[in-house]
């Protein structure tokens, strides 16, 4: 199994490869034009495409609830970068898991799922 890793876009729902973002349809597009054209070198469009679904696939949403205020701070992050605030928002969220709270926190979490599991 290829541990190749893409970059996904979510919101969009596509990945990066080969410097092109691409979504699902266009990766199947391109997997059967190779095949048409005698190219069985198919492999990574494969993986590219099974990641992104898999991904897509397993997503979880979350409904949040902020003041106006902090949902403009994102949305001018978000804005300046152009993405949408959502992607700004999980990017913040995975910040925060990088940081020494809450790893704190999460160390402490498993401990008690330890001792109660």
């Amino acid at each position: 199994m290829s541990t190749e890793t893409f970059e996904l876009d979510i919101d969009r729902e596509l990945v990066h490869y080969d410097g092109e973002w691409l979504g699902v349809e266009d990766l199947s597009s391109r997997i059967k034009q190779k095949v048409a054209a005698g190219d069985f070198r198919v492999a990574r469009l494969s993986l590219a495409l099974q990641r992104l679904e898999e991904a897509l696939e397993s997503v979880k949403t979350v409904e949040l609830r902020v003041t106006p205020e902090l949902f403009e701070a994102f949305a001018r992050i978000a804005d300046a970068e152009q993405q949408p605030v959502s992607t700004t928002l999980r990017r913040a969220l995975v910040h925060y898991l990088a940081s020494e709270d809450a790893t704190r926190r999460l160390y402490k979490a498993r401990q008690t799922s330890a001792r109660h599991g």
